[in-house]
């Protein structure tokens, strides 16, 4: 969505438009879930975050405050919500559901199709199997594109620690896909 037309909104919003908050934040709304999701590992959880980010997001529009790139801040606000929800929670734990999630993408055939959604599918179980600290790095960078120093200020740690967090979670998934590939070349057999 363009600058202008968000701004436009925004304002619509402002004079108590509730449908056009509804036109501004829809295309946000399932990359969030599916990024809090990946973070939290469930589905309760994403959707508070998701929820928390959105209120937070209507009560800073109301309040007159500028939001000059509202795809990125809304991502920070997300993970800030998550990465909250999971300080909260930290010992909370529910089995990991994947076949009900739906994952979008830009296949052309039935079988690009299927192919990519059971990839996205491996890596997302792939994912889960990360430690808490992991995913939420993992999270932050690959599905909310944030920058390694936005991630340390969000997460209260250094740069270095990132980087560290990122090269070995970049390891165990590489790992866990390798094993998984190669399990399901010894089916095909």
């Amino acid at each position: 969505m363009e600058w202008e037309a968000e701004q436009r909104l925004m304002e619509d919003i402002r004079r108590g438009n509730k449908e056009a908050f509804r036109t501004l934040v829809n295309p946000l709304i399932p990359k969030a879930y599916r990024t809090a999701y990946m973070m939290l590992q469930s589905k309760p959880l994403a959707e508070e975050a998701v929820q928390n980010s959105l209120i937070e997001l209507y009560s800073t529009i109301m309040s007159g405050k500028e939001i000059i790139r509202l795809h990125g801040w809304f991502n920070r606000l997300l993970a800030h919500r998550a990465v909250d929800i999971a300080r909260k929670e930290q010992g909370y734990k529910q089995t990991v559901d994947i076949d009900g999630l739906d994952i979008q993408d830009a296949a052309t055939s039935p079988l690009e199709n299927l192919l990519r959604k059971e990839q996205s599918e491996r890596l997302l179980e792939s994912v889960m199997e990360l430690e808490l600290n992991q995913r939420m790095v993992i999270g932050m960078y690959y599905f909310q594109e944030m920058k390694i120093e936005e991630i340390a200020s969000l997460l209260d740690i250094k740069a270095g620690t990132v980087k560290s967090r990122l090269y070995h979670a970049r390891i165990k998934l590489s790992s866990v896909l390798h094993r998984a590939q190669g399990i399901t070349k010894e089916l095909m057999i």
